[in-house]
């Protein structure tokens, strides 16, 4: 001790036992680690979700394709032009409904509607009714409908909807080889 009153400590450390109390004692080098590890975690989720965007961007672009290729029928059918109006419609001959072939031709010198609907068809079958009303107010048009379904549909058709017009069965291989409607 000295000679004026005033005693003097040293200071000492006990000896660390755990890591923790290790780090505690490094003058704050404890919160700079633990900010590494937070920084370094961070990064990895960070990391992971970018891994994730590009996976579902990659997973869209793949979707997307898949869609564009199963409208490319559709997109081919919108782009292909059947005939323009006024247009005269090339000769053709199908069974009507009873299983007599019926020609275009037979209907040489008269405005005919050519009318296309299906045994199947909601929409065709609200129509049906309009185009008998329609034929039978005499007008100067010669309605013919051309109908998808099997020769037994379209007679039952003819027999519920009593049209006084004739109603040809489609082919695939007619409509297709006389352009009547676009492939």
């Amino acid at each position: 001790m000295s000679g004026h009153g005033v005693s003097r400590f040293t200071s000492f450390r006990l000896p660390c036992r755990t890591p923790r109390e290790k780090l505690c004692h490094q003058g704050g080098k404890m919160n700079q680690t633990r900010t590494q590890v937070l920084l370094l975690m961070l990064m990895g989720v960070v990391i992971l979700l970018m891994i994730a965007i590009l996976g579902l961007f990659i997973r869209m672009n793949q979707l997307q394709q898949e869609v564009l290729a199963a409208l490319e029928p559709l997109q081919a059918m919108r782009r292909a032009q059947g005939l323009e109006i006024g247009t005269e419609a090339p000769a053709f001959t199908l069974p009507d409904a009873t299983g007599q072939m019926v020609s275009l031709g037979d209907f040489a010198g008269q405005k005919v509607l050519l009318v296309f609907s299906s045994t199947q068809c909601p929409a065709c079958a609200e129509v049906w009714p309009h185009l008998k009303t329609f034929s039978e107010r005499g007008e100067d048009v010669q309605i013919v409908m051309i109908s998808l379904g099997s020769p037994e549909e379209n007679r039952q058709l003819v027999e519920e909807q009593g049209f006084g017009f004739p109603v040809l069965i489609w082919e695939d291989s007619v409509a297709r080889d006389s352009v009547l409607l676009p492939h």
